[in-house]
């Protein structure tokens, strides 16, 4: 018997539905893992890249105070994004490479190991 193609089809949905579960599965894990280095990793970049929260004054009985604009860092860490993509492309265009690894743009095979290590992001000792 021949399949129809809304059967065809929601067996595809199907198949990415378990891909998408699986793949959550797996973050899921991989944060309870290494939630505390990913964490230390990304502070230490903000430091160094000077990405700082947003934040906004409010008034409050003690006066004026700072809040923060971005409760779950999602603007922030799309800052973070852009400063480390502009840092890539300015050290591409300076070696002479024309590569452009923003985003949108692929990385070029991006299962390989950087040549940079991650162990060089984190303080030694």
């Amino acid at each position: 018997m021949r399949k129809t193609r809304s059967q065809i089809r929601a067996e595809q949905i199907a198949q990415l539905q378990a891909e998408q579960a699986e793949h959550e599965k797996n973050v899921e894990a991989a944060m309870k893992v290494a939630k505390y280095s990913r964490c230390a990793v990304v502070e230490e970049l903000y430091e160094l890249l000077d990405v700082r929260s947003e934040q906004r004054p409010r008034e409050s009985k003690n006066g004026v105070i700072q809040v923060s604009t971005d409760k779950d860092e999602s603007k922030r860490t799309a800052r973070l994004l852009d400063a480390v993509t502009r840092l890539l492309v300015t050290r591409e265009d300076s070696s002479g490479s024309t590569a452009d690894w923003g985003r949108g743009a692929p990385v070029p095979d991006d299962t390989a190991e950087p040549d940079w290590a991650a162990a060089t992001l984190l303080p030694t000792g």
